[in-house]
């Protein structure tokens, strides 16, 4: 190998390092992603919090993700909160502090670096209603979701009596 072709691979492995190292600061940034779909916010306290731990390295995340994104829209404008902590980087103070943000300290000191699973839990009671795991189809997920929003509007009613 002459000194030339020396040379441009070292630019090439340069220009794959730099790739490499911004790629991985966009993810370490991020520590609390967006909820797979806006369309489900809700704007007052929410009633269930739906709080997805993954990762970009999970298996069960890959099944889980897409399938619960197709649940989100069906509670539009309904008291469940969606959430996503990414642990693709490992438990890191920014995304502890979203968490503390979201209401879910306790949550999430307790399943900190866990992957592949959505907690439903309500913030009120503070207790976790349900936890989803890839086991459940679409359907179950809906009628979880629903089921927990049912105990907790019960648990709401039962406090103001």
């Amino acid at each position: 190998m002459d000194l030339k072709e020396h040379v441009v691979m070292k630019r090439n492995d340069l220009i794959f390092a730099a790739v490499l190292a911004l790629g991985g600061l966009a993810f370490f940034f991020s520590g609390r992603a967006p909820a797979a779909s806006a369309e489900a916010a809700y704007e007052g306290e929410p009633q269930i919090v739906a709080a997805t731990f993954a990762s970009a390295w999970c298996s069960s995340c890959k099944i889980l993700k897409p399938r619960l994104s197709k649940v989100i829209a069906d509670f539009e404008g309904k008291p469940v909160k969606f959430v996503e902590y990414d642990f693709t980087w490992g438990p890191r103070p920014e995304i502890r502090a979203a968490a503390v943000e979201d209401g879910l300290e306790p949550v999430y000191d307790r399943f900190a670096g866990g992957t592949g699973f959505t907690l439903l839990y309500n913030p009120e009671t503070r207790e976790i209603v349900d936890i989803l795991t890839i086991n459940y189809s679409e359907k179950a997920m809906r009628s979880a979701i629903g089921q927990a929003l049912a105990i907790a509007s019960e648990d709401g009613a039962a406090a103001t009596n």
